[in-house]
């Protein structure tokens, strides 16, 4: 239980009953106080409690019981980094959900997906999920500072004194090289597979190779073109 990280995914700087939820929040830029938000009344106390009229901990109280607990020093993560990853995470995975519930109703109603707007969901809609990835664990990393195992293992603690920074730097530099690489040739591939185009469908079978047959030719009448959809 991190009970910080909660408090600053929900910009919630007081202890509360009764605490509401947060659906858009700005703040101070030190990132202390609050200046306007849009809020569900009794929603957060809900989800964190079970009871719209459970106490939720604040920022600001955490911060002090956390100076009592643990010493002087900044127990509060970056709040406007930890609160609007959360919300981006969250929506994009809703705008994917959105998605695919919009192509299966139009797949049921029997209607074709065509359209310039089809095309590039076809193409932005996987990389939703990489996308909300990438967001929740900058979430996650950000929202547990100043530490690496909460109440246990302080961020400082984690840097080791026989690694230098340089190798270090080394270090961030080779993997992005690797990565890099690897990212240039999936994108060389993938262009390359997509310019090939299609793979042509079989030829319709003629009279003369299967009668009367409209499918495959093997008498059944069913349709040996490769399967282009099921669900």
């Amino acid at each position: 239980v991190q009970p910080m990280k909660m408090a600053a995914a929900e910009a919630q700087y007081d202890t509360k009953d009764s605490a509401s939820f947060s659906i858009f929040s700005i703040g101070t830029p030190d990132g202390k106080e609050e200046t306007f938000a849009i809020r569900v009344p009794g929603l957060l106390s809900f989800l964190a409690t079970g009871s719209f009229d459970g106490t939720v901990e604040g920022i600001n109280d955490l911060q002090t019981a956390y100076e009592a607990k643990y010493g002087p020093g900044d127990y509060t993560p970056n709040v406007a980094v930890t609160y609007w990853t959360f919300r981006f995470m969250i929506g994009v995975g809703m705008l994917a959900a959105v998605v695919a519930v919009f192509v299966l109703w139009r797949l049921r109603r029997k209607r074709q997906l065509r359209g310039r707007l089809v095309w590039w969901m076809a193409v932005t809609v996987p990389l939703m999920g990489l996308f909300a990835n990438s967001l929740g664990w900058i979430f996650t990393e950000m929202g547990r500072q100043p530490w690496i195992v909460f109440g246990l293992m302080p961020t400082s603690a984690g840097v080791s004194p026989n690694v230098s920074a340089g190798e270090v730097l080394a270090s961030m530099i080779g993997f992005t090289l690797v990565y890099g690489l690897l990212a240039v040739v999936e994108v060389k591939l993938l262009l390359k597979t997509i310019r090939g185009g299609l793979p042509e469908l079989p030829a319709e079978p003629s009279d003369q190779d299967g009668g009367a047959d409209d499918g495959g030719g093997d008498g059944t009448g069913s349709d040996d073109r490769p399967l282009a959809f099921a669900y």
